[in-house]
């Protein structure tokens, strides 16, 4: 236990090992004296007149000769390193017994050591009963005006002139220069030779030690990665199972070495044990000071240091160097191919996707952190997105949820070092725009200062609900938002049923809605009649939850799929089969291209037109719900003409066209605004028609207008007034994908549409 008490020694099973007892119970007890005849050394010692070897310094009142030893960065030695180095010449490491001594010292360093490095002296606490002492066992009588004075057990001393000329305690295993110390009249031995640094080395360029082979790497990358590489060359992070295997690594990077820090195979499962991937005992450690310190329970990986050899944990998504080792007799054989998990299943209540278990709590309202405690509680962790197909599968099943999710992403390690809380690396990414947000951290009281979060940091990330076309995407906020949550675990074999498919959550009878995929290449008519012999339709897609199914069962076929939407039959204007609205729609960067045309989903999920003859998959769609009627156009009334502004009706709106006086895009958008409309969205050819009439009236005041088309961030052509872009009139060869050219302008001879620079001046039509 903690109690005070006396040592004494165990007898039996335990024999010599050492128990803590009360100090009034009776036992037998041990005593120790010197031998008879044994001479003590004098208290005092007499100045002796012999010299100091050459390049030696000393004083006349003190036996001692000092010399520093300054060594390059992979030469420098550690506290017994240093140590042994003096008595092999015939010395001691330093020790400092007066003031005269510590003048000689402070006036060495300052000749050797211009750039303020630390010299190791004999001063060291590693007996734990013992306190301080110099390395010949002399007390320390005499202490530095500027000393430490909180030892800790396993500490050594230093000495340094930064930022004063001070003793300063460092970890033994540091590497410094040193000061060694001799008696006068004491013979010099020769310096013991360092030990050879030239490395026996591979074909490919592993370092051999012994019946092991090293593989430094010369770049970063997460642990996975770092894994896989290792295994792909018959090997394995590397175990270091005692101090010469680390001595010898952390020798090679401090001399070869280009990165701070180096993967070993040291890892830690949830209940913060270690072991090595080897399946070797873990008997050894060399943690740098205050570590390992399992940073926001996010630490699973080690990483050996350069800059002192030891060890410190890490988020095993950051990227390091690492080190890879393999037994000098491996077999260079071909390496089986990645052995496929186990197939398992899921408890009830979570849902099976790509052989991993998840839970969607949609309507919880918890910080981050407590999501993440109820995930681990459960055998899994917040939920991590590889891939398009993860992101979808989530995506998917936001239609059931009343609140953003929190997902395992944050940056709570290191500003704007994204890492998924289970330490897989950020392998793909689906940022809402404007995040990841950094924002500088600004102090509040009133933030949960009992959790040290009284900081405004955006740490934690979330997949929004919505609006339709940011759902799914993330969003980085304060981890003390109330949100809903996702977590994730691997399957389980023993609750294996049968093989999942995508479409085993493609058929949800509570939607009302199923989807099936014709597996023989037809084209869009056939496809359409196909549908219908089924009693169903070609798909319409609708929102973000049918798009991110329908885009995972492309993936899963591996060909694109006709969908029910098509301009061919309605005069140009793209609208689905099955008479619902296009209000949703995830055209590919510059669709739709054409103006009449049949549209296919293709297997990275985006929309395209085609040539309705091409031969596709096709997905048909069984749905209980009808399409609602569309209202009848009721006349209105146009705002009263005042000054030269005129407005003209058609068709349910109401038009402005200014063709004298020309402005910018964004000018023209602006002004349209100060009138209670927008740019003019155009949306059949009825409409491009009356455009094209009212604007031949004008005389050619104006070749070309703007309208409100823009180029979106992900290359997508948009109406401003958030018009669906079901109708499309490009010009031959429009749009093109040059630079800049990200408006659109309506053509007044042709009335076909144009994309042009932003900046130019042109008339402009509102509506």
């Amino acid at each position: 236990g903690n109690e005070a008490g006396c040592v004494a020694l165990r007898t039996g099973n335990a024999a010599g090992l050492w128990d803590v007892q009360n100090c009034e119970v009776k036992a037998k007890f041990l005593c120790k004296k010197l031998a008879e005849k044994v001479s003590v050394p004098a208290a005092s010692e007499t100045v002796s007149d012999s010299k100091c070897p050459l390049g030696w310094d000393t004083s006349n009142s003190t036996n001692s000769c000092f010399r520093g030893f300054v060594r390059e960065e992979d030469q420098k030695k550690t506290w017994f390193e240093a140590r042994d180095f003096c008595r092999e010449i015939g010395g001691d490491l330093a020790a400092i017994r007066n003031e005269e001594e510590q003048t000689v010292i402070e006036n060495l360093i300052k000749k050797k050591s211009p750039s303020f490095q630390p010299f190791w002296i004999g001063l060291q606490c590693l007996d734990p009963d013992g306190g301080l002492s110099w390395s010949d066992g002399s007390p320390v009588n005499y202490k530095a005006r500027d000393y430490f004075y909180d030892t800790a057990f396993q500490d050594c001393g230093a000495i340094s002139e930064n930022p004063s000329l001070s003793w300063i305690k460092e970890h033994c295993e540091y590497s410094h220069n040193w000061i060694c110390e001799i008696k006068k009249g004491t013979l010099l031995k020769p310096e013991p030779l360092g030990p050879s640094t030239t490395y026996e080395v591979t074909e490919d360029g592993w370092i051999v030690k012994g019946d092991k082979q090293y593989f430094f790497s010369p770049e970063k990358t997460s642990m996975e990665k770092a894994r896989t590489f290792c295994k792909n060359n018959h090997g394995n992070l590397a175990t270091i199972g005692n101090n010469n295997e680390r001595k010898f690594l952390w020798k090679y990077i401090l001399k070869n070495g280009k990165l701070n820090s180096y993967l070993i195979g040291l890892i830690q499962n949830a209940d913060q044990q270690f072991s090595w991937m080897s399946g070797s005992p873990v008997h050894y450690a060399a943690w740098a000071q205050g570590e390992p310190n399992f940073a926001y329970a996010q630490e699973n990986c080690v990483v050996l240091n350069k800059k002192d050899g030891l060890w410190n944990d890490v988020n095993c998504g950051f990227s390091n160097g690492y080190i890879c080792e393999r037994h000098r007799s491996f077999i260079n054989a071909t390496l089986p191919s990645v052995v496929p998990s186990i197939p398992g299943g899921c408890p009830a209540d979570w849902i099976l996707f790509k052989n991993q278990c998840y839970k969607f709590f949609g309507s919880g309202y918890d910080y981050w952190s407590t999501g993440r405690k109820v995930c681990m509680s459960l055998g899994g962790n917040l939920a991590s997105i590889p891939n398009e197909q993860v992101q979808a599968f989530l995506t998917y099943h936001l239609k059931d949820v009343s609140n953003d999710l929190w997902v395992g992403l944050n940056d709570m390690l290191s500003e704007l070092n994204f890492v998924w809380s289970d330490g897989s690396a950020v392998s793909y990414t689906n940022w809402a725009k404007g995040s990841p947000k950094l924002v500088e951290p600004i102090l509040y009281d009133s933030l949960h200062p009992e959790d040290g979060q009284n900081r405004q940091q955006f740490d934690c990330v979330s997949l929004k609900r919505g609006p339709a076309d940011d759902t799914g995407k993330w969003n980085n906020e304060e981890c003390y938002k109330y949100r809903g949550y996702i977590c994730q675990k691997d399957s389980d074999p023993e609750l294996f049923k049968s093989p999942a498919t995508v479409l085993d959550f493609a058929f949800d009878p509570s939607s009302g809605i199923s989807y099936s995929v014709t597996h023989s290449k037809m084209n869009w008519e056939e496809a359409h009649q196909n549908c219908n012999n089924n009693a169903s339709e070609l798909a319409s897609i609708l929102d973000p939850y049918s798009q991110a199914l329908l885009f995972l069962l492309a993936e899963e076929y591996g060909q694109p799929l006709w969908i029910g939407l098509n301009s061919n039959t309605t005069n140009g204007k793209y609208q689905w089969i099955d008479r619902w609205s296009l209000v949703y729609s995830k055209w590919a960067s510059g669709e739709p291209k054409q103006t009449l045309a049949c549209v296919y989903l293709d297997t990275d999920g985006t929309w395209k037109t085609a040539s309705c003859e091409e031969k596709f998959f096709s997905v048909c769609k069984k749905s209980d719900v009808m399409a609602p009627t569309e209202p009848p156009q009721l006349p209105g009334k146009c705002p009263e003409s005042r000054g030269h502004k005129s407005w003209i009706p058609f068709s349910g709106h109401c038009y402005f066209f200014e063709a004298s006086k020309k402005r910018s895009w964004s000018q023209a958008r602006e002004e349209c605004a100060q009138l209670g409309a927008d740019l003019v969205s155009v949306g059949d050819y009825s409409e491009t028609n009356f455009l094209s009439e009212t604007i031949k009236i004008l005389h050619g005041k104006s070749l070309n207008f703007w309208v409100g088309l823009k180029k979106s961030d992900r290359g997508q052509w948009v109406w401003t007034d958030k018009s669906a872009m079901d109708f499309v009139n490009w010009q031959l060869g429009e749009p093109s994908n040059q630079r800049l050219k990200d408006c659109g302008e309506l053509c007044a001879l042709s009335g076909s549409w144009n994309a042009n620079l932003c900046s130019f001046r042109k008339g402009y039509i509102c509506k």
